[in-house]
């Protein structure tokens, strides 16, 4: 398994063919530093799967805390196994950010 950064991530040269389709699925090609981005999110899962066949494992993205900005993988969160958009490049709130989070809402409540 391949974790991805949705901000700058480098994959192996592709033929011409992969390449437009990457572009065409919304990703972005910055030619002096050789990294892909993502541009817009509307064909997400097939961003996925195209980067997977071509780097022949299974590709996921990185999330990114809305409240400390950390990019952090999702494997790491305890709700994982309910989440509706796991693996995908969207904002959510770290593990630590979560959990101080239940602390203080404890810390409240007493």
């Amino acid at each position: 398994m391949v974790v991805l950064n949705k901000k700058a991530f480098v994959l192996p040269r592709v033929e011409r063919d992969k390449f437009i389709r990457l572009m065409k699925l919304g990703l972005e090609y910055n030619r002096t530093t050789g990294t892909f981005s993502i541009s817009h999110f509307d064909n997400i899962e097939e961003v996925l799967d195209t980067i997977s066949s071509i780097l022949n494992e299974e590709a996921i993205f990185f999330q990114n805390c809305m409240m400390c900005n950390k990019d952090f993988p999702c494997s790491k969160c305890k709700y994982i196994d309910f989440c509706e958009t796991k693996n995908l490049p969207f904002q959510c709130v770290c593990p630590q950010c979560l959990e101080s989070g239940e602390k203080n809402t404890q810390q409240k409540l007493f």
